[in-house]
């Protein structure tokens, strides 16, 4: 049975690639020659893809350059990039191929990636990069707020990750100023799986208030910081935001989480990669500040103290 090298934690580290593991097996008899793995990414000046062998023994014995020649055409401009293989060493000790190109892939634009070994052997893939997106929010005025991303033109992605980030301090209401004395943490949360499908983009709708006494309890423990008057301590909430990932169509497993590893680590189940194996995909970070209303903060148990229009309680602005 042969095997083949395979980065097999969330494809949202293969934004940085990292992660990677091995001993993976593959299919029996297989003939295809390369293994695909990355991100076509429009925020970086760089982007990376690990190429992988697909041969009966994974770790490599030396750090020559690999048998094939990468290249990858931006398909709306036609341009041609070639690519460089380095040889770095995961945190498993295997020895990985990371082709590397510089070059900035357009938002909404499509490319072909082309790996071809010496004896004509040829896999290849094609990527489409995301649109950009925007983030808006809808308050109504209680804990439960709306939260809309809309692609600005009509071309359809995925949302590989969706956060809700929360910045919070110990307050008092008898001692105002703990909130600029007590340690300030960050806490986020998935949301992964509460979208649904909307007019250019997905939408979801995050109570404010579901997660406070898992945060009071996270920040009990990590400052030893005890919450004991009910009604006149607890959390105040500094900043609310949201961090997504966006991606390309291909980033969309049927029935499964894009960052799960058992999807990932069945070969063909998340693949778009021909003649070989592998997942190339595009895709990008993106966050946004949201800023509920003091009436929605006022239908929680958070203390106030979102930084509005760049004010700031410990300054003297807010």
């Amino acid at each position: 049975m042969r095997r083949y090298s395979f980065c097999a934690a969330s494809l949202l580290s293969i934004l940085s690639l990292a992660g990677c593991e091995e001993d993976v097996a593959g299919p029996t008899g297989v003939d295809e020659p390369f293994s695909l793995y990355g991100v076509f990414n429009p925020q970086l000046p760089m982007q990376t893809v690990l190429v992988a062998p697909v041969e009966d023994l994974l770790v490599a014995e030396s750090r020559d350059v690999l048998d094939a020649v990468v290249t990858s055409t931006d398909l709306n401009s036609g341009k041609t990039y070639i690519w460089q293989d380095s040889v770095s060493a995961n945190a498993t000790g295997q020895l990985d191929h990371i082709f590397v190109a510089d070059f900035f892939p357009a938002y909404d634009s499509r490319h072909r990636m082309d790996v071809v070994r010496s004896d004509g052997e040829h896999t290849f893939v094609e990527v489409e990069v995301p649109g950009k997106v925007h983030i808006k929010d809808n308050d109504a005025g209680t804990r439960n707020l709306h939260v809309r991303v809309s692609g600005l033109d009509d071309e359809p992605f995925s949302l590989v990750r969706i956060e809700t980030i929360y910045e919070v301090s110990f307050y008092h209401v008898n001692v105002p100023d703990t909130v600029c004395a007590t340690p300030r943490r960050r806490y986020a949360f998935s949301h992964k799986g509460m979208e649904e499908k909307a007019n250019r983009g997905w939408e979801f709708t995050t109570d404010l208030n579901l997660l406070y006494e898992t945060m009071r309890s996270y920040y009990h423990n990590d400052t030893g910081i005890a919450f004991n008057h009910p009604l006149q301590d607890g959390l105040a909430l500094l900043r609310f935001g949201l961090e997504i990932t966006v991606g390309s169509l291909a980033w969309d497993p049927p029935g499964g989480d894009p960052a799960d590893e058992r999807v990932l680590v069945h070969p063909g189940t998340l693949s778009n990669v021909e003649n070989g194996y592998g997942l190339v995909v595009g895709g990008y970070n993106e966050e946004a500040t949201l800023y509920p209303s003091s009436r929605a903060v006022a239908d929680t148990p958070f203390f106030d103290f979102i930084h509005r229009d760049g004010g700031d309680y410990c300054l003297g602005t807010l």
